[in-house]
């Protein structure tokens, strides 16, 4: 007992000289600050202070920052600006919003307030404020150059979150198994004198054909960090030798926004339908939801839910299904150019032929990676695995497939024709079923782009 109460003493002893040690080096640290700024003038340390800020020394400013306010001809005006980027550094955003609004009070014209307020609306995704700070420091005159460029750069930046976005993708492509069709050899059930029974799926179609796209996205901000959205596109598909398979797909969602600079969460009502020859194939409505989670400026994480019918047409009614997805992906942005993606996904689908009930468990991964200037490259592999939930007594098993998907995108966004600019996409698809001779099939695919943002 007595060999305890002498071992926290002797702690207690060393955590007192520790604490004695930590507070004379401070004072040091202060005395030498002061007598590295003693002889100089309240000008001179308001310029170190400045290049202490410019050059982010955060803890070098701060401890400036005081000394500087205790001389007697200190600038007000530098000191709400090093008050403001500092509290913005530690995150706390509503000082560095009051500190930036007093300095404006101030000096209305001062610029680094002006650029400082647009920086933080940015970071707390308050656009319309952006917006609005963005049209007063444009309306001051004779900017410097660098002004007048991070200006424009703005304004591009906030057209996205304000006006329409337009796509339009023309694409040329090779198919050679449109059907999903095994194309196997015959496989012989049972063969006797008299008659020989065989099993064999239908031969793969090849096609070349041609795709449009369109698009069109269009913001609303409502209020602050809420927005509302509409998303529509339309597509096309036309097969050259195969007329039969050509659709047409509409689709269009409404989208509800609420964004912090931490997070935020989308949800999605949508409707759908894809008609092919004279009537609709099917009708699609369902609802999705998303959360956002920036845990740093290289890493997010999204997590998503989806709910939706798929309603046929009459005569393949049978195929009236409902299904559930969730989905995570994480995003890790290795530097300013390699993107790397993650995600893992689970489906549970309803039909009304209950035999085509299934689960499906899923695994994505891929990179984008900028080669040249304005080249990008992506690539993904994904991989599926299908297990259907009833015995099917047809086939006289319970169907399961493994599928394997990769992909690779080719883009330069360097317009070469009326805005336009190409990209190739080349993807391989390779299925695996232990029902092979019906569901069992590998698809190559080539398609060239043209592609234009407006």
């Amino acid at each position: 007992m007595n060999y305890y109460r002498l071992l926290i003493r002797r702690l207690l002893a060393l955590l007192l000289i520790l604490l004695s040690l930590n507070s004379m080096a401070i004072e040091n640290n202060d005395k030498l600050l002061r007598d590295q700024f003693n002889k100089r003038s309240a000008a001179e340390i308001g310029q170190q202070l400045y290049h202490y800020l410019q050059q982010q020394q955060w803890q070098k400013a701060e401890k400036l920052l005081f000394y500087y306010q205790q001389q007697p001809q200190y600038e007000v005006l530098l000191v709400n600006y090093a008050k403001a980027l500092l509290a913005q550094n530690r995150g706390d955003f509503l000082n560095a919003e009051f500190y930036y609004q007093q300095q404006l009070k101030q000096k209305a014209d001062f610029i680094p307030a002006q650029t400082g307020l647009i920086q933080l609306y940015f970071h707390l995704r308050e656009y319309k404020k952006a917006q609005l700070q963005l049209n007063q420091l444009s309306n001051l005159i004779d900017l410097p150059k660098d002004i007048i460029h991070s200006i424009e750069f703005y304004r591009v930046k906030l057209a996205s979150y304000f006006q329409g976005q337009r796509f339009y993708q023309l694409s040329f492509f090779y198919d050679d198994n449109i059907n999903h069709a095994p194309d196997l050899p015959e496989q012989i059930v049972s063969h006797s004198t008299q008659r020989k029974i065989t099993l064999r799926g239908a031969k793969p179609i090849t096609s070349t054909g041609l795709t449009h796209y369109f698009s069109f996205y269009q913001p609303f901000i409502i209020y602050s960090h809420h927005t509302f959205s509409s998303y529509n596109y339309v597509r096309y598909t036309d097969y050259h030798f195969h007329r039969s398979a050509n659709f047409f797909a509409l689709y269009t969602q409404l989208g509800y926004r609420y964004q912090k600079p931490q997070y935020q969460w989308l949800m999605t009502p949508y409707y759908e339908i894809k008609k092919s020859q004279a009537q609709y194939e099917y009708q699609a409505w369902g609802s999705k939801t998303q959360f956002f989670y920036f845990i740093n400026k290289k890493q997010t994480i999204n997590l998503s839910f989806d709910y939706k019918i798929k309603k046929y047409q009459i005569a393949l009614n049978n195929l009236n299904s409902q299904r559930l997805s969730y989905s995570a992906n994480h995003n890790y942005y290795l530097n300013n150019r390699v993107h790397l993606v993650n995600q893992l996904n689970y489906q549970l689908g309803r039909k009304k032929n209950t035999l085509l009930n299934y689960q499906l468990y899923g695994i994505k991964t891929g990179v984008y990676y900028p080669l040249l200037e304005n080249w990008h490259i992506s690539l993904f592999l994904q991989y599926q695995f299908k297990h259907f939930n009833n015995y099917n007594p047809l086939l006289k098993k319970r169907r399961k497939d493994n599928s394997f998907v990769f992909t690779t995108n080719i883009k330069n966004k360097s317009p070469f024709i009326l805005g336009f600019y190409p990209a190739i996409e080349l993807r391989y698809t390779r299925r695996l079923s232990n029902v092979d001779w019906l569901y069992q099939y590998q698809q190559h695919e080539v398609l060239f782009k043209l592609e234009k943002q407006f």
